[in-house]
């Protein structure tokens, strides 16, 4: 498998026969950089292929190709086994849904989806969580002191409406990373509905870190 570098851009990874079809459509050039398993730095296209002869040039949108467009990169690849033993951890301790630290990074997985579909539902989404749980456990504390049952309500609905917006946020990120890695990024990626509604951010942080395996090996596996 070969990456392929055109200035600060890097794309792959690509097989040999992939290689030979990108040059022969012109969607890759012979003075663009490559490098493959087991080497060490980068070379010309034209040292990997050989010289091979090159067809006229077809005209055909990169976007199709997966090629052409620049890609995204990764948020760090942090192990999805850390957020799990963090998310376990604080859960019966404050009774929210998740702790400071998986807050903060579902801020950065929602900022990496905003990169990949250029929208920022998510981002927004999830900047409502902290806003409702703390209000609504303001609320609710201050129902207690005062002895105000629609204080009580009222944080109760707070809470509840930030914990489904951190869900609706969720189900925003797995959609951009579905269309981005079924499109620009082609390597047929799905991501199964029910363990993003159960495990969050903790099965979105796996498949990035499957993603982090795929740029460097080439498997998806």
């Amino acid at each position: 498998m070969y990456h392929i570098k055109r200035g600060e851009q890097q794309f792959g990874p690509y097989s040999l026969t992939d290689l030979q079809k990108y040059v022969q459509s012109g969607n890759v050039v012979l003075d663009d950089l490559a490098q493959g398993e087991g080497m060490d730095t980068w070379v010309p296209v034209s040292q990997v292929l050989g010289f091979i002869p090159t067809a006229a040039p077809v005209v055909i949108d990169a976007a199709q190709q997966g090629f052409g467009a620049p890609s995204v990169p990764l948020p760090p690849n942090l192990p999805w086994p850390v957020l799990l033993v963090n998310y376990l951890y604080w859960i019966p301790g404050i009774g929210i849904l998740v702790s400071i630290f998986v807050i903060v990074w579902s801020f950065i997985l929602a900022n990496w989806a905003r990169k990949l579909s250029g929208k920022n539902t998510a981002l927004v989404l999830m900047a409502m969580l902290p806003v409702g749980a703390l209000s609504g456990g303001i609320a609710m504390g201050m129902g207690k002191t005062t002895g105000s049952a629609g204080l009580v309500a009222l944080g109760g609905i707070l809470v509840l409406a930030a914990c489904i917006c951190m869900v609706v946020a969720v189900f925003s990120i797995r959609s951009a990373v579905e269309d981005y890695y079924n499109s620009v990024e082609n390597i047929g990626i799905t991501l199964n509905g029910v363990m993003t509604f159960f495990f969050g951010i903790i099965y979105l942080q796996y498949h990035v870190n499957r993603l982090a395996r795929w740029k460097r090996t080439g498997d998806l596996s």
